[in-house]
């Protein structure tokens, strides 16, 4: 009994005292009180005198809230604050103390009543087992009676940083404010589950990478929000709630993590800004480092970490966006980006300085947050939607040049002799190796009874339109057939067929006819390499005419010389890819005809296939890499006939 009076004696001092250090909250039956942050003073002992004894004793240490809010994202030990009421209405009236924050505290109430301390407490602020669905909500009763002075002592104790808006409320409305709340938020994560499961049907469907970054990213901003809402107080896993409270700044590190991601596969970082990449690449592995440092540093440390840190990658992306819009002003879908990040970053801002007291009204603080992301999210689903229309004509403008390559590797095949190793009992060898998937050089074999003709091009270009300009000169040789015996009669009339279709183009070509029996070879060679003939002893000879390259803007200008056919040797025709083939160390050193006819020399007594597979090797080992800068063509004819 004795020290119950010595502590009564000590609260009447410090009451005493309270008055005149603290300003009085004067209610009235017809008014609410919100956020009454700046009437409560706060004191912060250590854990071991964080008791109510403690905190009576005179020398307590007490100091004004500087803020409408509670805010101590720091402070690891329990808190504990006090206010003083004074009630002035004509009848008893319970009031209701209300603390509102998303996150799980601990509260207790304590107050001197009729000569007892009266003390509630609150529990988890999270949904309770076997109670009103409203259970979660820290709420305390404070009846009085007219003219009635009172001070409030409060404890909070929370794993997670401690923030709480504060009120006094004259009736139960806050229930009702709540449960619209509740409406509002689980309309809008309905909204979110329902473009959620869309991206992950467009990722599903579409196969395109930018989409499953979406879903990931679109998946941990539904997380994050859950917990800035409070929504989350309704998910329960078994019967703790500890799990949340890691959960929280996992899920924000992994929005920052598949944020960044989607940035720069959304704007295409990777190919258009590879040095932004790197640097995208690095923020990313250092928030992957950042999760598991959970396992070596304090939660609350951890937490502040994430939340400090949340920021970063905003502003990041928004930056990189802002670059790329610069940078490409016509896309519409940077614009979006541009906007999108800037939603999440104005949502954010407004609900930090709100939650800082620096914005009013406080109620907002619970939205901006939330509806920045539903402007994020329905603006990045817009760009979404235009990426993949842009997607939709590029596939179909692919499927169309697929159609094209396909008609132009059929015309290529056309072009190219068919598995004819002989002419008239003459033994031939060729090679074809093409820049590309279709080149514009081509080979054709025209024989008759008593005679052949061989014909060599080179197209300008490469490609489609170099290998249909070749097809068109094909069609046109079906002059020279009816006319073998005169290819520079052929050549002229073939100039004339294609003048109004070669379109900028020209073609080198060399016309070469062949007669065993009258023992003579034709040439006519218009603007391409001379044939060469080599003998069986490694000698070689240019067997060739002057003439111009066929063009539409220079007339050809061509002679037709005649040779004897010799006995013995090979002739060998290609076209300019063999001697420009280049040595990646040495920029300006080409194959050349120096390098060819020495290779052709080591092979004089082979046969002719064997002297195309040996050009190619030795072009190969020059320029180190088997693809070449232009179309490269080699044929070469054997002169003994019947030769095996």
């Amino acid at each position: 009994m004795k020290y119950l009076y010595i502590l009564l004696f000590l609260f009447s001092i410090s009451i005493s005292i309270s008055y005149l250090s603290a300003e009085t909250i004067e209610l009235s039956e017809d008014k609410n009180f919100r956020n009454i942050g700046r009437y409560l003073e706060y004191a912060t002992p250590s854990k071991e005198h964080s008791s109510l004894i403690d905190i009576l004793k005179t020398e307590q240490t007490w100091t004004q809230n500087p803020q409408k809010t509670i805010s101590f994202p720091k402070w690891k030990d329990p808190i504990w604050f006090r206010f003083h009421l004074n009630y002035d209405g004509n009848s008893p009236h319970t009031f209701y103390l209300h603390f509102s924050s998303p996150v799980v505290d601990h509260f207790e109430m304590h107050y001197f009543y009729k000569g007892r301390w009266v003390s509630l407490r609150s529990g988890e602020q999270v949904l309770q087992k076997d109670k009103p669905l409203y259970s979660h909500i820290a709420a305390f009763p404070l009846p009085l009676s007219p003219g009635e002075e009172r001070t409030i002592y409060v404890r909070i104790e929370s794993a997670n940083p401690i923030f709480n808006f504060v009120s006094i409320y004259n009736t139960r409305s806050f229930l009702s404010y709540a449960k619209k709340n509740d409406i509002f938020f689980a309309a809008y994560f309905g909204a979110g589950g329902l473009m959620f499961l869309y991206s992950l049907f467009l990722a599903y469907t579409l196969r395109y990478r930018q989409f499953f970054f979406y879903f990931f990213y679109l998946s941990t901003i539904l997380l994050i929000n859950l917990f800035s809402t409070g929504f989350m107080q309704y998910i329960e896993l078994g019967s703790s709630h500890a799990w949340k409270n890691y959960l929280f700044p996992v899920g924000i590190y992994l929005t920052c993590i598949f944020g960044l991601i989607f940035t720069i596969e959304f704007l295409d970082i990777r190919k258009q800004y590879p040095r932004i990449a790197k640097l995208t690449n690095a923020f990313i592995i250092s928030f992957l480092l950042l999760i598991p440092s959970l396992l070596f540093i304090e939660l609350r440390l951890y937490i502040q970490i994430a939340v400090s840190l949340v920021i970063v990658p905003i502003i990041f992306s928004l930056s990189i966006s802002f670059y790329c819009l610069i940078r490409n002003r016509r896309m519409i879908e940077n614009y979006l980006f541009f906007f999108a990040m800037s939603s999440v970053l104005i949502g954010a801002a407004i609900n930090s300085l709100t939650v800082q007291g620096v914005l009013e009204p406080h109620s907002i603080a619970l939205y901006t947050l939330p509806l920045g992301s539903a402007v994020e999210i329905f603006l990045l689903a817009m760009a979404l939607m235009v990426k993949v229309r842009q997607l939709r004509k590029e596939m179909e403008a692919k499927q169309e040049i697929d159609m094209q390559m396909k008609l132009a590797q059929k015309l290529q095949k056309d072009l190219l002799p068919k598995n004819i190793d002989s002419v008239l009992g003459y033994k031939l060898g060729f090679r074809y190796l093409p820049t590309s998937e279709i080149g514009g050089d081509f080979v054709q074999i025209i024989e008759k009874e008593d005679s052949f003709g061989l014909f060599l091009c080179d197209v300008s270009g490469h490609g489609i339109p170099a290998a249909m300009v070749a097809s068109m000169a094909k069609v046109s040789l079906q002059i020279w057939a009816d006319h073998l015996d005169e290819p520079g009669f052929a050549v002229e009339k073939i100039r004339s067929s294609l003048l109004d279709n070669l379109s900028g183009h020209f073609l080198s070509a060399c016309f070469v006819y062949i007669n065993p029996k009258q023992e003579i070879i034709k040439v006519v060679n218009a603007g391409h390499h001379p044939m060469i003939y080599l003998d069986r002893e490694g000698n070689t000879e240019y067997y060739t005419a002057q003439g111009r390259a066929i063009t539409e803007y220079i007339s050809l200008d061509v002679q037709e010389k005649q040779f004897p056919l010799p006995k013995k040797g090979s002739l060998i025709l290609y076209t300019d890819g063999v001697l420009e083939a280049r040595n990646p160390n040495k920029s300006i050193d080409l194959f050349g005809e120096e390098r060819l006819l020495d290779v052709l020399k080591e092979n004089a007594k082979s046969d002719p296939q064997t002297i195309c597979d040996h050009v190619l090797d030795e072009v190969f080992k020059f320029q180190k890499i088997k693809r070449a800068d232009d179309d490269i063509t080699i044929l070469s004819i054997a002169l003994e006939q019947n030769a095996n």
